[in-house]
């Protein structure tokens, strides 16, 4: 195995995290669950905790309107570090 393919291993399973993220801000109700959290993990060392932690906050908010923004304004900040650390690919682009 080459670092170039460590590198796009890496890059994919970024993705696939920011995806998994991306989906649950579309969702109406609570989301909190367990592939938001592996999601979480996956992006915990290229991003700061406090994006992570509120993008978590958010998603078991009981306030429809509040949930909603919380999400999308944490995922927009998730998306920010990632695109600031040159880890993502296609999501982290824009």
């Amino acid at each position: 195995m080459t670092s170039t393919d460590a590198r796009a291993r890496a890059t994919g399973t970024i993705d696939r995290a920011l995806n998994v993220l991306r989906e649950a801000t579309a969702e109406k109700g609570k989301v909190q669950t367990r592939g938001v959290a592996l999601a979480l993990w996956v992006l915990r060392s290229r991003c700061p905790d406090e994006w992570l932690v509120a993008f978590w906050e958010a998603a078991g908010s009981d306030h429809e309107i509040g949930r909603s923004q919380g999400l999308h304004a944490a995922y927009n900040g998730i998306v920010r570090q990632i695109r600031t650390c040159g880890a993502g690919g296609k999501d982290a682009a824009g």
